[in-house]
């Protein structure tokens, strides 16, 4: 079972809201093209970093000095290590942080093993805006019903099937991870 860091705020507006991050390295900033965009003068377009290692988790601040990043209170210039229990500032809110289990086939995008990994399918059509988180559990909890039914079909087909994708972003999401594969491997 994978693990998933959990940001959850107890400041601000936001408060109680729930950020689940399950990839190993995960951007967060204000830009659209971050992995967890939060809404927050107080961030840059990329702001910051989080890193999993294993099951641990680290915090690197992509912004020169140690502008809007604290942990526990501390202003973060460099990686910190992130545990279980700690408060996280970015911004004008602050987060707890949390850390829970993940059935990889549920989320479709936690991937087990070491650093030399390839990402599951779902990642890359996250990665690429094709398809939302949402959409990603959707389908791996189709693709769980069919397969306990006795249908062993893979994600890109089941997502095909259920019209999130056309066979060209199948196969530009295939060849990327047939790329990661190759450059990890070989």
């Amino acid at each position: 079972m994978a693990k998933a860091l959990v940001l959850r705020a107890i400041t601000g507006a936001q408060a109680g809201k729930r950020h689940t991050l399950t990839a190993r390295a995960s951007t967060v900033g204000t830009a659209a093209t971050n992995d967890l965009v939060l809404h927050d003068r107080l961030l840059s377009p990329r702001h910051l970093e989080i890193r999993q290692v294993l099951e641990r988790w680290f915090v690197v601040p992509l912004v020169a000095g140690s502008q809007g990043v604290a942990l526990n209170g501390m202003p973060v210039a460099g990686q910190s290590r992130v545990n279980p229990g700690d408060t996280l500032t970015l911004g004008s809110v602050t987060y707890a942080v949390e850390v829970e289990d993940v059935i990889e086939q549920e989320v479709g995008v936690a991937v087990r093993g070491t650093n030399n990994s390839v990402p599951r399918l779902g990642e890359y059509f996250i990665r690429r805006g094709i398809l939302s988180r949402d959409q990603v559990i959707k389908v791996a909890e189709r693709q769980s019903k069919l397969n306990h039914d006795g249908m062993r079909l893979q994600f890109g087909q089941v997502a095909y099937e259920m019209g999130f994708i056309t066979r060209s972003q199948l196969d530009m999401a295939l060849a990327d991870q047939r790329s990661d594969f190759n450059d990890r491997f070989y």
